[in-house]
């Protein structure tokens, strides 16, 4: 049975559901962040945060690199700034540093939605459990009357340890290259999975130095599936979605390159481009709302340990 209750935090309401096998948190005012994600008793904090003493506080600016950069933000309608339909559209989206209102109503889940500034999108995030599954149910109403196209990301840093393996669908045989921070590399090119050349082995989180970052696109997928995994510690996470509503994943790994910062993240998408603009170079039915109308779609992230 799941339990819900409230803590504050340096002046921040914190959502907190758990029961005996997981248990997760939220912020509903720094953009309904997923602050923690943890397997009970004693599992790993997969959400990532800088070292230091925790710091919450609400972004000043549009400029994700000054937020508090903890766990897991929503990334929606796009990732990167662009303009589309004369629209500027902020990077990271809309709605990351804006405070959702939170479902005072419901007693066994963290429902949490907002009306977006700028595009005509309500977007609602329902957090349940089932047993040890964290489950994201997501809606999207499209208040226009026209059909409206938007990116989704969830874009979970997450810690890595020494001996974690990323693991992908074996249909992934090769992953676009979206950006790099080390010289040589084409952005748009096709890397083998999981190592392009021997300084870099993506399944093994490495780079080929301690000051690189990448971020790829596999896809479009047969199966909506990736995980990490350390068979040392026994730590995994794993997340599992509809490849129909999802077709697509990007990973994102900085080995030092981002202020010196060591983390991951798995991240489904709905299309393989960090910029909407760029998604509807080459559309995929993916991609799009009809007017006056809802889309759906569901991402369970399931973090264990040994016992």
């Amino acid at each position: 049975m799941a339990h819900l209750h409230q803590t504050d935090e340096q002046g921040f309401a914190i959502a907190r559901l758990g029961n005996s096998q997981v248990e997760v948190a939220v912020i509903p005012a720094l953009g309904a962040k997923i602050s923690s994600l943890r397997a009970l008793p004693d599992g790993r904090e997969w959400m990532w945060r800088p070292p230091g003493p925790l710091l919450l506080f609400s972004c000043p600016s549009e400029d994700f690199s000054k937020s508090t950069l903890i766990g897991a933000d929503e990334c929606f309608p796009t990732v990167r700034e662009c303009c589309v339909g004369g629209r500027l559209l902020p990077g990271h989206g809309e709605v990351w540093n804006l405070p959702w209102t939170l479902d005072e109503t419901a007693t066994d889940v963290i429902r949490t939605s907002l009306r977006l500034p700028i595009s005509p999108f309500t977007i609602t995030r329902t957090v349940s459990l089932d047993g040890g599954a964290v489950v994201l149910d997501y809606e999207i109403l499209n208040h226009s009357a026209a059909c409206e196209a938007f990116l989704w990301a969830l874009h979970p840093l997450l810690t890595v340890a020494e001996g974690d393996r990323l693991h992908l669908p074996d249909c992934v045989q090769a992953v676009r290259v979206e950006a790099a921070s080390f010289p040589g590399t084409e952005i748009g090119a096709n890397w083998p999975w999981p190592s392009p050349d021997p300084q870099i082995d993506l399944r093994a989180l490495r780079l080929e130095s301690h000051r690189a970052a990448a971020k790829v696109f596999a896809g479009p997928l047969e199966e909506g599936r990736a995980q990490i995994e350390n068979s040392t510690t026994g730590d995994r996470v794993e997340f599992r979605w509809s490849k129909y509503e999802m077709p697509f994943l990007g990973v994102w790994l900085s080995r030092g390159a981002w202020s010196g910062f060591h983390h991951a993240a798995i991240e489904p998408t709905n299309a393989p481009f960090d910029k909407l603009s760029d998604a509807l170079q080459s559309p995929t039915p993916a991609l799009f709302v009809e007017a006056n109308s809802s889309r759906r779609w569901r991402l369970t992230i399931c973090p264990t340990t040994r016992i």
